[in-house]
């Protein structure tokens, strides 16, 4: 299944999206050659402010990931377009090996309490 088709099953919890979504970015990093390569948490902007991606909310995170997809689907099919030598795959999988929001994906919230 597709990122995109994972992150809006409503069928699955946002938790099991996010260990799904790891899973496939686990194995795009290990294809891509960055998988020992600590990719470092991003800071998103939320209603509260600027707080690390991997202390959000599963729900919270899921949509962040689905706006990320489209954007990097986006940005791949404008590299082809500008370049046609450019592997439309090949862009996108760079572009999530890479993502620091794709490769901090997890159920893991670092709070037990709130």
């Amino acid at each position: 299944m597709s990122i995109t088709k994972t992150l809006s099953d409503k069928d699955l919890s946002a938790a099991d999206k996010l260990t799904n979504i790891a899973n496939v970015v686990g194995t795009l990093r290990e294809s891509y050659g960055n998988s020992e390569v600590k990719i470092e948490d991003v800071k998103v902007n939320t209603p509260h402010g600027y707080l690390p991606f991997s202390n959000l909310e599963d729900e919270s995170k899921v949509e962040i990931l689905m706006n990320e997809a489209l954007s990097i689907k986006a940005t791949a099919i404008a590299t082809v377009e500008d370049n046609p030598g450019v592997v439309l795959n090949k862009k996108v999988e760079e572009l999530i090996a890479t993502s620091s929001l794709f490769a901090n994906a997890s159920a893991d919230s670092g709070f037990s309490i709130l």
